[in-house]
């Protein structure tokens, strides 16, 4: 199977300004004057007229025939990979496609907003994208720290990325000689856990370092201000074991809210204390939010699998995954009747066509509300979600569609992506994106790609 989009058969033909966000496997010919940018791989031929401008953010893999225009390749390393997982298409109801040279694009685009370092959280299996996987293409495009829940989390994504930094939130569970056979990094939260962690480099001579989290604010995770700073003087002696300072906005996602200052301002004090060890504080929302709280390190995760970081503007992050599942029955209601699940939640108030579609609860689609303004993609047109989901079907008000045999039996519909996306739903189920993420279920026929 190919792992980048051929555009059309026959090359590329540029004649104006043209955007695309994958990779491309024709030849391309760039007209005079003209400007394409590939945000991927060009594996063709590439010929560029005069005046003509040209960017590919990954590799060209053909020959360049150059008639005066420029050309300039970024070599990332942009996803080359497509997997599958799960059942077999035709024996599941849905398929969830992640796309992996979209969350690589969205870490180069938050890389470039920081002068620092710029590391990944893969946390809850990458929120739920599929961590092996995703650490993989972010290791390819050039991350080198990534940032896990648990042990069983790091060794997958030191399989990985074996090169890679690895530091585990949770920390500490008399599990030390663990994280040296991973070669992970302990985030330590507490006095009792440094202490723990001290006697372990002390009798196995460890040297691979850890993290120190700080409790800037009020969600009483990590040592307090007043510990860390009692530690500071540490932080001068050899062999100290110090690789990193830490701490968590509390409400990055409101940039104007007054603890983002405070918690900033109490961070830098706490940095200076330990000159000379890197220092990192923003996540999304914060790379956005707080420009001070860059630090040496920003730690993106929702933002890399294309959760809108700046709530209230347009999303600045490309949209990494598809979950779309196929219709199995068909009704048509009548003013007042209902269906099994959605009893006293939601009753069709005209003649109603309803398509069910083979995913449920059971899946991580959320329990909406009769209210919700949830929409599913059946053809090419929206489509109103009628009620709540049981455990294995969920009900789309087909009634207005103006192509009827796009709701046929079999069908796919689209349930997250394109017009609808990760955001919008979690906005109508009241969830964030990175909690509906995380709830997708295993039953999905699952394609990791690149294009």
């Amino acid at each position: 199977m190919l792992s980048a989009q051929k555009i059309a058969e026959g090359p590329l033909r540029v004649d104006g300004s043209s955007y695309i966000n994958g990779s491309v496997l024709n030849d391309a010919i760039v007209h005079a004057n003209s400007y394409l940018h590939i945000r991927g791989n060009l594996k063709g031929n590439l010929t560029i007229e005069r005046g003509a401008k040209v960017v590919v953010d990954g590799s060209v893999g053909g020959k360049v025939t150059n008639r005066g225009g420029s050309l300039v390749v970024h070599n990332r390393g942009i996803a080359e990979f497509l997997r599958v997982e799960g059942p077999p298409e035709a024996e599941t109801g849905g398929v969830l496609k992640v796309n992996l040279t979209a969350i690589a694009l969205n870490w180069d685009a938050l890389a470039k907003r920081v002068e620092g370092e710029c590391a990944a959280v893969v946390r809850a299996d990458a929120y739920g994208c599929g961590i092996n996987p995703v650490a993989a293409a972010l290791a390819e495009a050039g991350c080198k720290t990534f940032f896990v829940s648990d042990l069983a989390e790091a060794k997958r994504v030191r399989a990985a990325a074996p090169e890679s930094i690895i530091y585990v939130f949770n920390g500490l569970f008399g599990n030390a000689p663990t994280f040296a056979a991973t070669n992970a990094r302990p985030v330590i939260n507490s006095l009792v856990e440094l202490a723990e962690w001290d006697a372990f480099v002390a009798s196995s001579h460890w040297t691979g370092g850890c993290a120190l989290n700080v409790d800037t604010g009020t969600t009483r995770e990590g040592l307090s201000l007043e510990d860390a700073s009692a530690l500071a003087p540490r932080s001068r002696s050899p062999g100290h074991g110090i690789t990193l300072l830490m701490s968590h906005l509390d409400n990055a996602e409101r940039p104007d809210h007054t603890l983002n200052n405070r918690q900033t301002d109490a961070f830098q004090g706490l940095r200076r204390l330990y000159a000379g060890i890197p220092a990192s504080l923003a996540n999304s929302f914060g790379i956005f939010a707080e420009p001070k709280a860059h630090c040496d390190m920003v730690r993106p995760g929702a933002a890399l699998y294309g959760i809108n970081p700046t709530p209230d503007a347009p999303n600045p992050m490309l949209p990494v995954i598809e979950l779309r599942a196929r219709i199995v029955q068909l009704h048509n209601l009548k003013p007042g009747e209902t269906i099994a699940c959605n009893i006293g939640d939601w009753t069709a108030k005209r003649p109603t066509r309803v398509a069910m579609v083979s995913v449920g609860y059971a899946d991580g689609y959320p329990r909406l509300g009769g209210d919700a303004a949830a929409q599913a993609l059946v053809g090419e047109q929206l489509c109103p979600i009628a009620g709540r989901p049981s455990m294995d079907l969920l009900a789309v008000d087909v009634t207005d569609l103006t192509t009827s045999n796009a709701a046929r039996r079999g069908e796919m519909v689209t349930l997250i992506g394109g017009k609808f996306g990760v955001d919008d739903l979690a906005a109508a189920a009241k969830l964030n994106g990175a909690e509906l993420l995380c709830n997708l279920g295993r039953r999905f026929h699952r394609i990791h790609h690149a294009n």
